[in-house]
């Protein structure tokens, strides 16, 4: 999934950014592991304190609490704080990475993934309430902790000089479809380890019960998918007389995104409609980012912050009882099946409010702090030269370079 991440960010991005782009996200991955196994490990999954974080297994050892183990939590984590990366690409500090990524790994991800997922938190043992939250594999904890993070930063920082003059929105492409193309295709991949592998986080006993649930929960995801990717195909085609590669490649990251909430709660059917209207949705988020002057170079937010939320939200109308009983133990559903559906779509509506609190309270902390002393935003002369030649000893494409140059001067 990580090289998904980065194939897809380097090639939205342009070639005088890939630098940039490529180690920030290095630095990403190791700071994100140190923050996850000194501190973060123990805030979501240690033994809970009052129901609100974790207070045990610090610099943990690395063996399995409670059937979480740590090099599999970490790659949620991880992805969170890759995700919000998308939305700062070509115009901020490097510095700003390794800040955001120690808060989202120390502070945000961990204190929601412990709500969400920890039998005792709060959240999941209010008294004289029959449901929990369903959150299958980090709707609310991955995705919308990952994209609200970078929209909020996206916001905070501007714009992308030249994105939007005198109230025109002008398109950048990015350097290289095909590095697009391929890191869609190996997110997708990755995305099977991703919600089938939670499956045996729910049902650690294994056996017939577990297989035939995994074996559902990778159709679920793939009809989602691909009900996504060409439903935005199509409305954006319809809108624009062409057809967009990126567009359709946003769209499929959309169906997985939402799939994740709720893939293992649903059926066939209802993972076909989350995908088209994950599919419809992303279409919508990001024309509202641009008519709202939001400059998301990726369109990491429409993607994750709003697929993340739509994939909660339908678990309150359409998760299946048989399914939640079999994962979670609980006897409720959607409100489609009657089985306690008002209360379930409640505690899905709970669980999304403090999620979102949460993520932006400490999101709006850190890209203000960053801002304030001018840490948040390159100079004009760094975002115009490229970061690349000014911060990284020059482009990642020096032959290209060459040619250029060779061309204007007459070689």
């Amino acid at each position: 999934m990580q090289i998904g991440f980065v194939s897809a960010e380097s090639g939205q991005g342009r070639a005088k950014n890939v630098r940039n782009i490529l180690l920030k996200n290095s630095v990403n991955i190791m700071l994100c592991a140190v923050c996850w196994w000194a501190v973060g490990y123990a805030f979501a999954y240690g033994k809970t304190a009052g129901g609100l974080l974790g207070v045990s297994h610090f610099f943990s050892d690395g063996e399995t609490f409670d059937s979480k183990p740590w090099f599999f939590t970490w790659a949620f984590c991880l992805s969170a704080v890759t995700i919000a990366s998308g939305c700062l690409a070509e115009r901020t500090h490097l510095f700003v990475y390794p800040v955001y990524t120690a808060v989202v790994s120390i502070v945000v991800h961990p204190v929601v993934a412990h709500w969400v997922w920890a039998p005792d938190s709060w959240l999941n043992s209010r008294i004289g309430c029959p449901c929990r939250f369903l959150d299958f594999a980090g709707g609310a904890v991955v995705h919308i902790v990952g994209g609200l993070t970078g929209l909020i930063g996206a916001i905070l920082c501007g714009p992308r000089m030249g994105r939007f003059e005198d109230g025109v929105n002008k398109e950048i492409p990015g350097h290289d479809v095909s590095s697009v193309s391929l890191g869609s295709l190996m997110l997708w991949f990755g995305w099977f380890g991703f919600n089938c592998g939670s499956t045996y986080i729910y049902m650690a006993d294994g056996g017939p019960a577990a297989s035939a649930a995994v074996s559902r929960v990778a159709l679920n995801m793939t009809l989602c998918a691909s009900a996504a990717g060409m439903t935005s195909l199509v409305v954006a085609s319809l809108q624009t007389g062409t057809f967009d590669l990126a567009v359709c490649c946003n769209g499929l990251m959309a169906g997985l995104s939402a799939s994740t909430a709720n893939v293992g709660f649903i059926t066939p059917w209802a993972s076909c409609i989350t995908g088209i209207l994950a599919g419809l949705l992303y279409v919508g988020c990001s024309r509202l980012l641009v008519r709202l002057g939001i400059d998301d170079p990726l369109d990491s937010s429409a993607i994750h912050c709003g697929s993340g939320l739509l994939g909660v939200v339908v678990s309150g109308f359409l998760a299946r009882p048989a399914y939640v009983r079999s994962m979670v133990g609980r006897s409720c559903g959607g409100l489609v099946y009657g089985t306690r559906g008002g209360i379930q779509l409640g505690m899905q509506m709970l669980g999304l409010a403090v999620s979102i609190a949460w993520t932006a309270f400490w999101s709006v902390v850190t890209f203000v702090t960053l801002k304030r002393f001018n840490l948040l935003r390159v100079d004009q002369q760094t975002e115009l030269a490229g970061i690349d030649n000014m911060e990284h000893g020059g482009p990642a494409y020096p032959e290209f370079l060459q040619r250029v140059q060779s061309s204007r001067t007459g070689f």
